[in-house]
C-alpha cells in the first residue's frame, strides 16, 4: 500500500483503521508541542552537543503508520545507502564502493536534518515523482517537523524542520536530497570519481594520480593536513539548501588510512584495529575478573555518556559486547576468523542466546581443493568436484559426459582432461581422476571426509557450508554459502528402490552448477551437493547426499 492512491487524509486514516478525527487530525494538528515530542540534547563523542527531538508514543506511531506508506513511493539513488531498509545498503555497502582508491574524500553536512525545513519537505512531496495532492503532503510534513527557532541572516525567526529522532526524519531527508545527489553524482561521474552519500556523510574517491581540483584542493600542497572544497562545489551544495561542516572534511591518500562511514577501506572493508582491540579487552576482563567487574569498570571508566539517548542507552554489558561482536559480522562475514575466535569466547561467557557459528573449512583450504568441471553433454554441461586424495576427486555421477575435463583454480584456463573410476548412480555419485596428473597441476589440498561419530553429530538446524561454481556466474570463482540443515530424507536418483536416509535437505547453498561440491560441517565433508534450483526453475530443493555412500565408493577402489 502507498500514498499515491489517496486523493485525501479522510482515506489515509480509513484505510490505516484509525479514527479521522481523534487518533489522525487531532494527535497532528490538535496536540500542544510538548505533548508531541520531547526536546532534550546529548553529548557529541567529538564535543558540543546534539539536540535531539523524539515524538511521543501517539505522534511516533503516526510517523510509523505513514513511513509504511511512503516506503512504497520512495525509490533510493544507487549512490544512496543511509535509511534505505530492505535493500541490503548499509554502512558496509557505502564504504565497498570506495575500496582501494588512490584518494577518498569525506564531507560532512551540518546540521542535516533541521537544515530541511517544512516548505521544502512539503514541496518535494507534491512534485515528480510523488505528485501528492497540497492537504497529505502538508500532512505528512508537518507530523514530520518541529517548531525551533533559526538564525537566518542575522536575525532570528521561528521555524519548522525534521525532527533529529522523528521516525519520518530519515526518508523525508532522503527524499529532500535527491536533487543534491543526482547532481554530485553526476558532477563526480564526469571526474572520474565515484560518489555515495550515507545520511550525512558524503564520500567521493578517485584513482587519479592527483585528486581533481574541481572538487577541491589542499591549503598547502607540501601539508596534506587541510582540504578546501572548490567554490563551484561548496555552491552545488549551497544551492540546495545544505551547508558543509569544513571541520570534518578531509581528504585521505592510500598511503594513510581510509575510512569510510567508520570502516576502513585502503584494501577491503574492515573494521579499525582499535575497535577490535577494546573488543578482545572487554572479553578479557569478563573472562578473568568476572562480570559484575567487567560491567561496572566498563559503564563507569569506559562508557560514562556516549551520547544516545537515555531510552535507546544499553545497561547490560553482556549485550554490549554481543552487539560490538555482531557489529565484525557484519562487516568481516561470519566466516572471518577474527569473529569467529571472538563469537566462540563470547559463546563461553554468555547466559542467554549464543552466536551461531558456521563451523567451515578454511577458504583457502577450498579454493585449493574444489575445481571446476565440464564436459560435451549436450553442448557443454557444468559441474564441481572436490579432491580426497592427491589424484582424485568427488562429484556426481550426472556431471559425467564425454570430454570431461576438470580445471583448477589456480590454472582456472588450462583443462585437465578426467575419467571415471567408479559410479553410485542409486546416490548420483562418482569417483574421478586425472588422466595425465602433471605435478605443477596437482590439488594443492585436499579434503576430509567426516568419520560415522562425526557425521551422526550432524542434525536439524546444524550449520553447514557449501562450495561449487553455480553455472550462472564465474567459473574461475568458488562459491561458498553458509546454510543449515533442514531435515533427512530418503531418495534415488536411478529409479530404484531407496532403502535408507541417503539425503540431506538444505535451508539454502546449492544451485545448478554446484552439483559434486562438498558439504561441511566442522571442517569436514558430510554430504555432496546433487541437486539446486536453476534459472528456469526455482522450486528445485537443496539436496546433498550423505558422505558414508562415497566412503562405500572409494572403498572399491
Amino acid at each position: 500500500m502507498t500514498l499515491k492512491p489517496f486523493a485525501n487524509l479522510r482515506q489515509i486514516a480509513f484505510a490505516l483503521r484509525r479514527n479521522y478525527r481523534r487518533r489522525f487530525v487531532y494527535i497532528a494538528y490538535g496536540l500542544a508541542p510538548g505533548a508531541r515530542y520531547k526536546e532534550f540534547t546529548i553529548p557529541k563523542k567529538s564535543g558540543g552537543s546534539r539536540r535531539i527531538c523524539a515524538p511521543r508514543v501517539a505522534l511516533l506511531k503516526l510517523q510509523q503508520d505513514i513511513l509504511g506508506l511512503l516506503e512504497s513511493d520512495y525509490r533510493p539513488r544507487a549512490h544512496v545507502h543511509g535509511f534505505v531498509g530492505g535493500r541490503q545498503r548499509s554502512i558496509v555497502s557505502n564504504a565497498r564502493q570506495h575500496v582501494g582508491k588512490r584518494w577518498v574524500l569525506n564531507i560532512d553536512l551540518e546540521d542535516y536534518f533541521e537544515t530541511i525545513h517544512f516548505g521544502r519537505v512539503r514541496g518535494r512531496l507534491m512534485a515528480p515523482p510523488y505528485d501528492y495532492p497540497e492537504e497529505i503532503a502538508q500532512f505528512v510534513a508537518h507530523i514530520a517537523c518541529f517548531q525551533t527557532e533559526k538564525e537566518v541572516d542575522g536575525s532570528v525567526r521561528t521555524t519548522h524542520v525534521l525532527m533529529p529522532g522523528g521516525a519520518l526524519s530519515p526518508i523525508l531527508a532522503n527524499i529532500v536530497s535527491d536533487k543534491l545527489d543526482a547532481e554530485l553524482a553526476r558532477f563526480c561521474r564526469q571526474l572520474g570519481c565515484t560518489y555515495t552519500r550515507y545520511a550525512d556523510d558524503i564520500s567521493i574517491s578517485s584513482n587519479r594520480r592527483t585528486f581533481p581540483a574541481p572538487i577541491g584542493r589542499f591549503a598547502n600542497p607540501d601539508n596534506h593536513d587541510e582540504f578546501i572544497l572548490s567554490d563551484t562545489f561548496q555552491q552545488m551544495i549551497e544551492d540546495n539548501g545544505f551547508r558543509v561542516n569544513h571541520t570534518k572534511t578531509r581528504l585521505l591518500g592510500h598511503a594513510f588510512q581510509q575510512d569510510v562511514t567508520g570502516l576502513v577501506v585502503n584494501e577491503k572493508v574492515n573494521v579499525k584495529r582499535r575497535f577490535v582491540r577494546n573488543v578482545r579487552a572487554m572479553l578479557h576482563d569478563w573472562e578473568f575478573n568476572g562480570y559484575a567487574t567487567a560491567s561496572g569498570r566498563h559503564f563507569n571508566e569506559k562508557r560514562p555518556d556516549r551520547g544516545r539517548l537515555p531510552e535507546q542507552e544499553a545497561s547490560n554489558f553482556e549485550w554490549v559486547v554481543r552487539g560490538k561482536v555482531e557489529f565484525i559480522r557484519q562487516v568481516k562475514g561470519s566466516t572471518d576468523q577474527v569473529f569467529r575466535s571472538l563469537a566462540t569466547r563470547f559463546n563461553a561467557l554468555c547466559s542467554g542466546q549464543q552466536f551461531s557459528i558456521p563451523l567451515v573449512e578454511d577458504n583457502d583450504v577450498l579454493n585449493a581443493a574444489v575445481w571446476y568441471l565440464e564436459n560435451d553433454t549436450d553442448g557443454g554441461s557444468v559441474g564441481t568436484c572436490f579432491a580426497v586424495a592427491e589424484n582424485l576427486f568427488v562429484t556426481c555421477a550426472h556431471c559425467l559426459g564425454p570430454n570431461l575435463r576438470v580445471f583448477s583454480r589456480r590454472n582456472p584456463t588450462f583443462a585437465m582432461e578426467a575419467e571415471e573410476v567408479a559410479r553410485d548412480d542409486h546416490n548420483d555419485l562418482a569417483l574421478i581422476r586425472m588422466r595425465t596428473p602433471l605435478p605443477a597441476f596437482k590439488p594443492a589440498a585436499t579434503l576430509q571426509m567426516a568419520s560415522t561419530a562425526e557425521a551422526s553429530a550432524l542434525g536439524i538446524r546444524s550449520a553447514v557450508q557449501t562450495a561449487g561454481y553455480p553455472s550462472n556466474l564465474d567459473s574461475t570463482s568458488l562459491t561458498i554459502r553458509a546454510t543449515e540443515v533442514s531435515g533427512f530424507s530418503r531418495q534415488t536418483f536411478d529409479g530404484t528402490p531407496s532403502t535408507s536416509d541417503n539425503v540431506l535437505s538444505l535451508l539454502s547453498g546449492t544451485y545448478e552448477g554446484m552439483s559434486g561440491g562438498p558439504v561441511l560441517f566442522s571442517g569436514k565433508v558430510v554430504g555432496v551437493i546433487v541437486r539446486g534450483p536453476n534459472d528456469d526453475d526455482r522450486t528445485i530443493p537443496f539436496l546433498a547426499v550423505r558422505s558414508e555412500f562415497i566412503d562405500a565408493l572409494i572403498v572399491t577402489l
